[in-house]
């Protein structure tokens, strides 16, 4: 896919701390997701709430964030961020439920 000029930060949400056996799949795909998107030269924004993941290693994301993944406090960081797109798939359910509601609160 090819880079898009117009988005210059990327806020990805994280799974958080998860059921066991399920956790690997996502920080893989997390930590692949932060890693091929710096290299294309976004800003990565990272919340996760597992400070245990990888995904929280300060050099895979620009600004990281160990917080809840809620819309409440997703929707503060996105007004202090101001990312131009969301990534909440390599979040799992909780990303995704994440997503969704901020969508509906607008």
């Amino acid at each position: 896919m090819p880079r898009d000029n117009e988005l210059h930060s990327i806020l990805i949400l994280g799974a958080g701390p998860i059921i066991i056996g399920q956790a690997c799949e996502f920080d893989y795909s997390g930590t692949q997701a932060c890693r091929a998107l710096k290299e294309e030269g976004y800003r990565v924004i990272l919340v996760n709430s597992n400070p245990a993941t990888i995904m929280t290693d300060p050099q895979l994301a620009d600004a990281t964030y160990i917080e809840p993944v809620r819309p409440d406090i997703v929707a503060q960081i996105i007004a202090r961020e101001s990312p131009d797109a969301i990534l909440p798939t390599v979040g799992g359910q909780t990303g995704l439920n994440c997503a969704v509601t901020l969508a509906e609160e607008g």
